[in-house]
């Protein structure tokens, strides 16, 4: 009986480790197939040619997410061409945390277990670690996770001399893909989670769905999010407030998201935590803004009073 008893849960451990491995659906392959394409588009000096290789060996014959990701950010083999001439210290610095991504499933893992812990509604996205040539670190759409390993994996170690300032900031603080794979895993949960229509809300509706992201990031790795705008906006918060709170029930968001200094990010994380430290029922709370419709501007209004933020 102790042999059975043994071998019973052998099985039903290994059918677990294998459900969740199948679950998860992380695919890496186009980290493989990007340093190849780099490796030859290094040996010719042909610039058609070189752009064909691009074309040909990576952007034709990545996965899935690759494609999608190349379609949402308009990827072409020219961009590709020009970082590898404009950033060679860039690319040879980043190629070994690309490389070290694969090694990182377990923990990858280990964050899809834990939101489920926090969100039993949870529905597992695919994974795909893609690498761009420095235009984003990640987006989703409902149901895929796609992640510019390139920047996703930068860290202090990452040569980004001639960069932006707010790449050199971010490569400076970030430590690791695992961040933004506990950020993105969020969009995929909640209603317009992709953002796919941005006609149908305001400035704070966009600033709570990407402070979620990093919110419930936070929880997820329990420890706080280093992050220029994060160090920035803790030192400046109620400033900040005053000026987003004249803003945000308009829809112009230059002067707060996806402008190299973002901090709407940290208003909208703000906020969510502050409703989540008010809250007496944590599992509610957490489920009621995963829920949460950024189209029904009331109900975000309500969501802001509901917070306690700034009051």
């Amino acid at each position: 009986m102790h042999f059975i008893r043994n071998t019973v849960l052998l099985l039903l451990t290994s059918f677990v480790t294998t459900t969740l491995s199948a679950q998860t659906n992380i695919y890496d392959a186009d980290i493989d197939l990007f340093w190849k394409t780099f490796d030859s588009v290094h040996t010719v000096k042909d610039a058609g040619q070189q752009l064909q290789l691009i074309q040909t060996m990576y952007l034709d014959k990545g996965t899935k997410g690759l494609k999608e990701l190349a379609r949402i950010r308009n990827w072409t083999p020219e961009k590709f061409q020009k970082s590898f001439a404009a950033h060679p210290e860039f690319w040879a610095s980043i190629r070994p945390n690309t490389l070290k991504v694969k090694a990182r499933k377990p923990d990858i893992e280990k964050l899809i277990a834990a939101y489920k812990r926090l969100y039993p509604s949870f529905k597992t996205p695919a994974i795909y670690f893609t690498i761009g040539y420095m235009g984003t670190g990640g987006t989703t759409t409902q149901t895929e996770v796609l992640i510019g390993t390139e920047i996703g994996s930068s860290d202090s170690t990452t040569n980004a001399v001639g960069l932006n300032p707010f790449l050199q900031g971010y490569f400076k603080d970030n430590q690791g893909i695992l961040q933004i794979v506990a950020h993105e895993l969020s969009h995929t949960q909640h209603k317009g989670g992709d953002m796919e229509d941005k006609a149908r809300t305001n400035l704070l509706g966009f600033c709570i769905a990407e402070g979620l992201c990093d919110f419930m990031a936070e929880l997820l790795l329990q420890h706080p999010l280093k992050t220029p705008y994060m160090r920035y906006g803790k030192e400046h918060e109620k400033e900040i407030w005053q000026k987003f709170k004249q803003e945000m029930h308009g829809t112009n968001l230059k002067d707060w998201l996806y402008n190299g200094v973002d901090l709407g990010y940290f208003v909208g994380y703000a906020i969510c935590k502050s409703y989540y430290e008010h809250a007496t029922d944590k599992a509610k709370a957490i489920d009621y803004m995963i829920k949460l419709d950024n189209e029904q501007l009331a109900g975000l209004d309500k969501f802001l009073a509901a917070s306690g933020y700034m009051q």
